[in-house]
């Protein structure tokens, strides 16, 4: 929360929106109201379907989440109410045991004008409502978007005065089994996506940043066929009507688009930039249902989609442009959802090429190639996602490839998409080709802009503070300060001013000349973690008001192990396996990756096992528990449980329930006098370091970068000079090792 002079705007909410109105609450949350019987879906072999998804998973079709039971429900299965004034309350309950998420596919959807339907789990803690007579359809289906838990209440509402009794009637109940990844209380598959994803709001190079921040807009996850996940974006037409047209790929029909459900705008507002740290959620849920199929070809693997519900007027969404010109561009960038999680950037640097393989049945699928992602990278669920060239236009949408995350690294596989401009008459008829529906008067245009078209104000700064979503093992932060110019007019001065917890105000003076678009690094600080982990800078123009002041505020919560750090020589590790140890394994290893420990063969049904692992001043760990099945540890097969402790006793991490990959993480307190064996100067440093040791005697010295690549390795034994001149400006390591101790410090080259 902001206590000093920032500018902030604060949006406040108790649950998590997921609608088309945001409209109230459900009448059965003030009212005693009768309730009805719980409807139990019966159990399933979620194991045979988890091994279908890892033989199966992939960009070549929609990513699978759920497990469909067939049903029939309807008004008959839950309870009515009467109010006093003549209003009527319908409830339903439904539950399947052990579900992340449920959602729900109706056959029949009519309701009138002024009735609301509503989704919330058993605690109240998500809501999905009101939907309303606007998501109808005359094919009377419907899709709900996603709701938490495993114990969900369906409430209606109909008023007295209502024109017509409204008729519903749910068709499938899907059981989300891989919604979540390993946190339970993270919500629709945040953070199931490889580690070396961007989310969009890192920063992806100044000649796309603000573009960026336009076409992120137009980008939409779909939950497919109730049980899967693709991407897609709105896309403009030559008569700039905003007529609800939405692109993605052939591959991910399979169903009826009708009961297909829309999610824009989920952004995080703390970033995760290829690191292991975890992305954090957004306060707004935008969610719509209901298609109509207008084209689609396989040979280029493209779908065109008319979202049927009016979009409300304050989603703040655009129609991005396209270029049906098959050009070759300079670099292209995708913007997605992977493994449907929250937004995401992919960035080549390099110019695509035009290629040609099998795919679809087709022999020679004319496609662009991308061979390696320098930034992200696409994942299944990424599906559908447009190719995006340096003006932010539209030439094409993936079809597949083999590029996925190795840790925060990407594999170096390829991806291919579907060229726009081969789908722009790819068929002989309407309904097999883009042109009749995005050029309909024929007008001719091979190129064509957003619409909205970008607004550009005189006046309007960005900050973008690099580095503090990352971890610190200490009490130091490394971050970069940028300052971007998004106005008509040139800036040549600013004033950054920061604190961190309860330390005093920090200002800094920049002064340049920065025309629109251009960007400046302000400062490169180290930042002293002692007074708090809580940051927040502004950014003001000099003698101007700026007039977007949105993105001139950047709040942090920075991760340095504060509720994790310990003061001990040694850590002990208790596992206790469940019914099918084999599915389990772990590993023990240091924040730079180093493998410690690790189990050995399979893990023996229903063991205690205890380890004890030694642990070093000032260093940082992780212990990683996998379960192949995806179903933990606890406790629908067995009892099992892991506890990680000090050689005092005291818990450190405990638990059983998670997913495919539970991660634990902690630190070990450093003394003082060690930190003071070595002098490392100066930083931030253009060129020449200097390491200075305290005492005299054999020392090495390790650089590595911020993702753990090692760059440069010397000794010495007395006072050492590495040129760091050819690095390119960051934060990087350098790891300090002597007989006597081991030591990591920060450093900043600009």
């Amino acid at each position: 929360m902001k206590n000093f002079f920032f500018f902030s705007i604060l949006f406040s909410f108790t649950f998590t929106f997921g609608q088309v109105t945001n409209e109230g609450k459900p009448k059965s949350w003030k009212l005693n109201l009768n309730t009805a019987k719980t409807e139990d879906m019966p159990p399933f072999n979620l194991n045979q379907i988890l091994k279908e998804d890892t033989e199966e998973d992939g960009k070549a079709k929609p990513f699978r989440f759920g497990y469909e039971h067939q049903v029939s429900l309807g008004f008959e299965n839950g309870r009515w109410n009467t109010l006093k004034n003549g209003d009527r309350v319908w409830l339903m309950n439904i539950k399947s045991e052990g579900a992340k998420t449920l959602n729900f596919v109706f056959d029949e959807y009519y309701i009138p004008e002024g009735a609301k339907l509503y989704f919330y789990n058993n605690d109240k803690t998500d809501l999905l409502g009101a939907y309303t007579s606007t998501q109808n359809r005359d094919d009377l289906q419907f899709g709900s978007w996603l709701v938490n838990g495993d114990h969900i209440w369906i409430e209606y509402y109909e008023p007295a005065n209502a024109a017509f009794s409204g008729q519903l009637h749910i068709s499938k109940v899907v059981h989300g089994y891989r919604s979540v990844n390993d946190i339970p209380e993270l919500s629709k598959a945040l953070n199931d996506s490889g580690a070396c994803n961007q989310d969009v709001d890192c920063p992806v190079g100044d000649d796309f940043d603000l573009i960026k921040n336009e076409v992120k807009k137009s980008v939409g996850l779909i939950l497919v066929g109730s049980t899967g996940f693709c991407s897609g974006t709105l896309i403009n037409n030559t008569e700039n009507d905003e007529q609800q047209l939405f692109l993605t790929a052939n591959h991910c029909l399979g169903s009826s688009v009708s009961s297909w459900a829309f999610r824009f705008n989920w952004t995080s507002p703390e970033p995760s930039c290829s690191s292991l740290l975890r992305s954090t959620d957004g306060d707004f849920n935008q969610t719509i249902s209901g298609a109509n199929l207008l084209a689609s070809n396989p040979k280029s693997d493209f779908a065109l989609l008319e979202i049927t519900p009016e979009f409300p007027n304050n989603w703040d969404l655009i129609w991005a442009g396209w270029d049906r010109s098959g050009a070759v561009p300079d670099f292209t960038v995708g913007i997605h959802h992977p493994r449907g999680d929250i937004m995401k950037i992919a960035r080549d640097n390099d110019s695509p090429s035009q290629s040609s393989r099998s795919f679809n049945g087709f022999d020679a699928m004319k496609n662009w190639l991308i061979e390696n992602w320098e930034l992200g990278v696409t994942e299944p669920g990424s599906s559908g996602s447009a190719l995006f060239d340096p003006e932010g236009k539209i030439i094409g949408q993936l079809a597949g490839g083999s590029a996925a995350c190795d840790g925060t690294f990407n594999n170096g596989g390829f991806d291919f998409y579907g060229r726009f401009d081969v789908s722009w008459d790819a068929g002989d008829t309407p309904d097999t080709r883009l042109k009749d529906w995005l050029d309909p008067n024929d007008k001719g245009d091979l190129v064509l802009n957003q619409f909205p078209p970008i607004q550009v104000l005189d006046n309007d700064v960005a900050l973008f503070v690099e580095n503090l979503d990352q971890r610190f093992c200490g009490d130091e932060a490394s971050s970069i300060f940028r300052i971007l110019n998004k106005g008509q007019n040139s800036v040549t001065s600013a004033t950054l001013t920061y604190r961190l917890g309860t330390g005093d105000e920090q200002t800094i003076n920049w002064t340049g000349d920065l025309a629109r678009g251009e960007s400046d690094v302000i400062a490169a600080v180290s930042i002293d973690l002692s007074t708090g982990t809580d940051f927040e800078a502004m950014l003001e123009i000099d003698g101007q008001d700026d007039e977007f002041l949105e993105d001139n505020l950047v709040k942090r919560s920075i991760n340095n192990f504060q509720d994790r750090t310990f003061d001990v020589n040694s850590v002990t590790f208790t596992l206790l396996t469940d019914d099918f140890a084999e599915e389990t394994s772990w590993e023990f290893l240091d924040l730079d990756g180093n493998l410690i420990a690790q189990s050995q063969g399979n893990l023996i049904d229903n063991r205690r096992y205890v380890e004890q692992f030694e642990v070093e001043p000032g260093k940082c760990y992780q212990l990683i528990i996998y379960d192949d099945a995806g179903d933990g540890i606890c406790c629908g097969f067995g009892r099992g449980f892991y506890r990680l402790e000090t050689d005092d006793g005291e818990v450190i991490a405990s638990g059983g329930e998670f997913g495919e990959i539970q991660i634990e993480e902690f630190r070990i307190l450093q003394s003082k006098s060690e930190h003071r064996d070595f002098i490392v100067f100066p930083n931030p440093t253009s060129s020449m370091l200097t390491v200075l040791p305290e005492n005299q005697g054999d020392f090495e010295v390790n650089v590595y970068d911020f993702a753990g690549k090692l760059l440069l390795e010397s000794r010495g034994e007395e006072e050492l000079h590495l040129n760091l001149e050819a690095f390119p400006n960051g934060m990087y390591f350098v790891k300090l090792r002597s007989e006597s101790t081991s030591v990591t410090k920060k450093i900043i080259k600009k």
